[in-house]
């Protein structure tokens, strides 16, 4: 009874043994590269990265532990889904941004590579691999570099948000960046202004100068307020020729004087292919958020400023008056 006991684990074994080495010779085939890990973090065996336009070879790390290799925070996460693999025994995911060139263990041929020095993102798969011969357990940790499915998300969330003419945020970016900055200013009770801008007679330009020239205008106009602006402040484009600037921190007598210096700066834009003679102006409605007073509201007014500054001979700044009467 004992031999048959003794020669059906040996079967086992082998049999665990064979699948083993079947599934690291596929390993070996795969264009992602693969690690197995240890409970501890430390790389017992780095297969595969056949595709090496996505992947630097990493067999320098093997011996070592992930806190020798990778940055701080990106080792700490690594080892945590590890171990939350070889608790739950099922496979844990985790998504990183990791620099080749910050891997410590690689060679410096590698990480000096100028291949390398950009931030790429990886897709960690980590299952247990309860068969594997080492002293403690292990999960296989297969690196799926994701950055090109990275960009493209990137791409479409920036297409989303920005507006393609100017480079700034669009109506739909600057309507949810504002009620953001609204929710911040009343729960901390600080002020927050708004500047409507609307360039002056621009479908003159378009008739006499063409749609390209017209476009070129607005990428000048665009560049030129934005260089007036803060850090904190936010630009949006909401229709052809009419932007929104959102002024955190700002109470009115610091958007009249932002909305002064745009209104001196726009006329000396010299934008190739416009006669001298031609320059751009702009009017501009500025108001000052009330206490209580949501996006809409505060817009509306801005909005009836641009009105009376167009009403007034254009090429100038009015403020709403409401937090004064």
């Amino acid at each position: 009874m004992d031999d048959i006991q003794e020669s059906t684990q040996a079967a086992t074994i082998a049999a665990l043994k064979a699948e083993r080495d079947q599934l690291l010779t596929l390993l070996k085939a795969l264009p992602d590269i693969s690690f197995v890990l240890d409970a501890e973090g430390r790389y017992v065996k780095v297969i595969g990265g056949a595709n090496e336009a996505m992947y630097a070879s990493g067999k320098s790390l093997e011996g070592y532990t992930l806190a020798d290799a990778l940055p701080p925070a990106v080792a700490e996460a690594c080892l945590t889904h590890v171990k939350q693999a070889l608790h739950t025994g099922e496979m844990q995911t985790l998504e990183y941004q990791l620099c080749v060139a910050d891997v410590a263990l690689l060679p410096p041929s590698v990480r000096d590579n100028d291949h390398h020095q950009a931030e790429q993102w990886f897709e960690g798969r980590a299952l247990p691999l309860p068969s594997y011969d080492h002293s403690k357990p292990v999960v296989l940790w297969v690196a799926v570099n994701i950055t090109p499915r990275k960009q493209v998300e990137q791409y479409w969330r920036e297409a989303a948000y920005t507006d393609p003419l100017t480079g700034i945020a669009n109506r739909r970016a600057l309507f949810e960046q504002a009620e953001h900055e609204i929710q911040r200013a009343h729960r901390h009770h600080r002020p927050l202004s708004l500047l409507v801008l609307d360039i002056d007679h621009f479908k003159t330009i378009n008739t006499q100068y063409g749609h390209a020239q017209g476009d070129e205008a607005l990428r000048q106009f665009t560049q030129c307020c934005a260089r007036l602006l803060r850090d904190t402040d936010f630009m949006g484009r909401i229709g052809g020729e009419e932007f929104v600037m959102l002024l955190p921190e700002t109470d009115q007598l610091g958007a009249e004087q932002l909305g002064a210096r745009i209104v001196e700066a726009i006329p000396t834009l010299d934008v190739p292919g416009m006669n001298n003679e031609h320059r751009m102006t702009v009017s501009i409605g500025a108001a000052t958020r009330l206490e209580g007073e949501g996006f809409e509201h505060l817009l509306v007014r801005a909005d009836d400023a641009l009105s009376t500054a167009k009403r007034s001979g254009r090429n100038r700044l009015r403020v709403d008056q409401a937090a004064t009467r």
